[in-house]
């Protein structure tokens, strides 16, 4: 690092350094700050963040979001200067969207009362609230995919084919709050107050994250439909099996979420909003195998992920 912009004739910088040596992010993020790195390498002076361990963390949870939208809205809504005052959004989109940013960069460790208590916390990290703003920079910048806002009857800030943690989804769609905290140990999630049905589905199940009652077959069969089944308990003529039938009928919404694997380098991973999808056929019980129409085609470069595992 030293001797970087000597060697390269480029400003020494988070992007210039990870697009020069063709590294991901995440090659930065498992050693620690961008920041911290610089100190390390003594291209910097030395800081004194209160959390800058729980940042740490929390910056490399921060790397995999992609949703143009939201990296611009947080943007506008989160000042350049920490010293500058910080105004709550009364639009509850925006109020949803820094709700996503900080269970994405605290956990659900702690939990203040309002976002302004987040956002002010992360205001005292003046060193790492610039790297989070830089970052944030840096993935717009990267971002080139922009879709239009999804024709739902409900508030929902996820952007087609764009990257969520599971809380970020949660969050998003107002089951996850400051407030209220709802465990998800499945990858089904009813929300009736939508109402919509919300799957998770993680495609590479392997044995040792998986009981064999939940090694689903779940894979696109072609740019819009999707295999999908059901829990091992679900039946067709159960309750749950039936809302899914016969979702549209009652005016219930089906959202999926997919991801090709747990986890990867110790970090759990994110998944893909594929968007609504409707019920097309279905056969057998507990559990049941169900075919979807998405509302919208996957693009190349995710029907080639989502496919590829299809047994």
């Amino acid at each position: 690092m030293a001797g970087f912009e000597t060697e390269t004739g480029l400003e020494l910088s988070l992007q210039s350094f990870v697009e020069y040596h063709q590294l991901e992010l995440d090659d930065i993020y498992q050693r620690g700050t961008w920041s911290r790195l610089l100190v390390d390498a003594r291209v910097r002076r030395d800081f004194d963040d209160p959390d800058e361990e729980k940042l740490a963390r929390g910056l490399r949870r921060l790397a995999h979001v992609n949703g143009v939208s939201q990296l611009r809205s947080l943007l506008a809504m989160l000042p350049e200067d920490p010293k500058e005052p910080f105004v709550e959004p009364s639009d509850e989109t925006m109020r949803r969207l820094l709700l996503m940013l900080h269970f994405v960069v605290w956990g659900r460790d702690w939990c203040p009362a309002t976002i302004t208590e987040s956002i002010d916390r992360l205001r005292h990290n003046p060193t790492l609230y610039a790297d989070l703003i830089d970052l944030v920079r840096l993935k717009l910048e990267w971002t080139e995919e922009a879709t239009e806002p999804l024709a739902l009857p409900f508030i929902c800030p996820l952007e087609l084919h764009a990257d969520y943690t599971r809380d970020e989804a949660l969050a998003a769609l107002g089951v996850l709050s400051l407030k209220t905290q709802r465990d998800l140990r499945e990858g089904v999630l009813f929300v009736e107050e939508l109402p919509a049905d919300v799957f998770f589905i993680t495609l590479d199940k392997t044995e040792g994250d998986y009981s064999p009652s939940t090694m689903y077959e779940d894979y696109a069969i072609s740019e819009n439909l999707f295999h999908w089944q059901s829990q091992s308990t679900t039946s067709a003529e159960s309750r749950t099996g039936q809302r899914y039938i016969n979702h549209r009928a009652r005016g219930s919404h089906v959202l999926v979420l997919v991801r090709e694997s747990k986890r990867t380098n110790g970090l759990a991973c994110p998944y893909t909003f594929l968007g609504p999808a409707s019920y097309v056929s279905s056969d057998g019980s507990r559990p049941m195998s169900i075919i979807w129409r998405l509302h919208n085609r996957l693009p190349a470069r995710l029907l080639r992920r989502v496919r590829r595992l299809a047994v």
